[in-house]
């Protein structure tokens, strides 16, 4: 079928409560919707998310009057080819990449929806029914994030993603405390965002968190400091997640040749959409490394364009991933939901990305009206 039209459309989703990490605190977030038509009338949806980064609606502006005239016309068979259309217009910035990803899981979306068939089929078959989610502990006062921990674990999480990076003694007492109001058997991982300034600090902190049960570390150090990262990782008894540090295939195959990961953990937008996260799951894959799926957070259609990727992947590691963003919105564009039943992400049902677009919604949550 041949794109009649792709719409990028400026949304903003506003959070239930605000959120916060090393980096600040947040009580909205700025993205996009990507609608493109197809000549029977048919409709698949994107998401252009930049949660921490801003600027989307503008970009949603430019990408309209630049890229948008490259697309029309072309067949949504063809997504390798409009891949490499898409390619030359994310050559001067990486945050491109975040557009290139709505567009490209709309037509995914739209493609499924033409066969009849969910988008991990068109991947390959789904390999897994349900994925494992962490549960989040924001950055809050330490008797506010004990109370998350204790939530979390009563709806089901068997591990906990912990937000440390701001305070050291105040890192340490919370765990601590986390680590006394739970049971014993629930894993703890602890996100950084990259706030500790050098090796030593991470290693002091981490030897002291993992006799708290702290098994992963994510983005302890800088994404630049692949040095850092290979000592620390042969240095400590945690296993080292690279966030920040991977948006394509590239960034992965230079962190394993480097020795500075032991788990990666792949953006649906950051890579450019569903077939740059597929690359890098397989760049890692021929390592024999897992990886695990982050969230930007994106609403429910990121959301579930990641997890068509997690049910198709062989190498998703059996650590949880974090697809849970989405829960954190006040309100969304789409009429259906995802669903997280004791801790673990059901996969949507129906064909394309498997969601149902609410246009009024659309159209009440836009912010160009």
């Amino acid at each position: 079928m041949k794109i009649r039209s792709v719409e990028l459309i400026p949304v903003t989703l506003p959070y239930l409560k605000p959120v916060s990490d090393a980096w600040g605190v947040y009580r909205e977030v700025h993205c996009g919707i990507v609608c493109v038509t197809g000549e029977s009338g048919l409709k698949g949806y994107g998401e252009i998310s930049l949660a921490w980064f801003g600027g989307v609606h503008n970009m949603c502006r430019d990408a309209q009057a630049e890229w948008v005239p490259r697309l029309i016309g072309m067949d949504t068979r063809e997504i390798t080819r409009m891949n490499a259309v898409l390619d030359q217009c994310c050559t001067f910035s990486r945050r491109s990449l975040l557009v290139k990803a709505g567009i490209e899981m709309a037509v995914w979306d739209l493609r499924g929806k033409e066969l009849g068939l969910p988008v991990y089929d068109l991947l390959g078959g789904k390999l897994r029914d349900r994925v494992p989610i962490t549960g989040g502990v924001g950055m809050l006062a330490p008797e506010e994030m004990a109370a998350q921990a204790v939530q979390a674990v009563k709806e089901g999480y068997e591990e906990l993603k912990i937000k440390v990076g701001l305070d050291e003694k105040k890192d340490l007492d919370t765990v601590s405390m986390i680590r006394n109001c739970i049971p014993d058997h629930i894993r703890l991982r602890v996100d950084a965002n990259m706030a500790w300034k050098d090796r030593k600090t991470a290693r002091r902190m981490l030897d002291a968190m993992y006799a708290y049960g702290v098994e992963i570390a994510e983005q302890p150090l800088d994404y630049h400091d692949l040095k850092g990262l290979a000592w620390l990782r042969d240095n400590t008894h945690c296993r080292i997640l690279i966030d920040e540090g991977i948006w394509d295939w590239r960034d992965a195959a230079g962190y394993i040749a480097a020795g500075a990961a032991d788990l990666l953990h792949v953006y649906i937008c950051e890579a450019g959409g569903i077939e740059g996260a597929r690359r890098v799951f397989n760049t890692a894959g021929a390592f024999s490394m897992d990886c695990t799926i982050g969230s930007m957070p994106e609403g429910i259609v990121g959301a579930c364009a990641a997890a068509h990727i997690a049910a198709a992947m062989p190498n998703l590691s059996a650590y949880p991933s974090d697809i849970r963003g989405f829960a954190v919105f006040g309100d969304d564009v789409a009429k259906t939901s995802m669903r997280i039943q004791n801790g673990y992400l059901e996969l949507p049902k129906g064909p394309g990305l498997g969601f149902e677009m609410d246009e009024e919604k659309l159209e009440a949550l836009r912010a160009d009206r």
